[in-house]
Order: C-alpha cells, then sequence, then structure tokens
C-alpha cells in the first residue's frame, strides 16, 4: 500500500467516528464489533470508517481466526500523528505513519502462535 494522500486523510479525520476509532486503536487493536461498542456507532457507520482508514492506510488489518474456525479482521492504527504547518500563506499536511516491519510480522506470529 502506497503513502496516503494527506488531504484526503486529512477529509477523513474531519469526522468525528474516524477520529474515535482511531483513539480507541491508540490503546489496543481491536476487531470491529469492540469498535463499535467503544464508538457507540451503528455496525454499517463503523464498518464504512475503518475501510476507508484502511484505504488510506492509516489503519492495519490481520485475519484473525478463532478455535471455532470464525473469521474476523483486527484492526491497529499506524497513524502515530498529523502535523499542519501554515506558512508563507500556505499550508502542509503531514501524516507519520509507522509500521515496523519486522516487529509487525513477529506481533502477527506471536499471535497465531497463541490462538
Amino acid at each position: 500500500m502506497g503513502e496516503p494522500e494527506p488531504e484526503d486523510a486529512f477529509k477523513l479525520l474531519c469526522d468525528d467516528y474516524a477520529r474515535q476509532i482511531l483513539a480507541h486503536l491508540s490503546k489496543q487493536p481491536m476487531v470491529a464489533e469492540e469498535i463499535g461498542e467503544k464508538c457507540d456507532g451503528s455496525d454499517s457507520t463503523v464498518y464504512d470508517r475503518l475501510d476507508q482508514l484502511h484505504s488510506l492506510g492509516l489503519v492495519s488489518e490481520e485475519l484473525q481466526i478463532d478455535p471455532q474456525g470464525h473469521h474476523r479482521k483486527r484492526y491497529e492504527t499506524i497513524l502515530n500523528s498529523v502535523h499542519i504547518t501554515f506558512t508563507d500563506g500556505r499550508y502542509e499536511i503531514q501524516l507519520v505513519i509507522e509500521e515496523d516491519a519486522p516487529n509487525r510480522f513477529a506481533g502477527i506470529w506471536g499471535r497465531m502462535r497463541r490462538d
């Protein structure tokens, strides 16, 4: 997935549900149902925002399979911060996204072994 367009990310971050989702995911990875309970939003709203956040590269998703064989996605924010700078009549939006591939792989492997 390529770098997200800062303007598109900024527009999505103007949405209260998107910001709430990112805030909750900054604490720990969650599945959509858990996010919906925390954000007090409808399932369709939560899934829509998660799709948008994922398509912009602001959250990662991992397929999780429980012991009964059910599949669900677990989401994690990879957006650390947003910086907006105003200088000389212009503005610049900078997204700080951190996804350390080796650590991410180790985390996925560790969770797979525990499940």
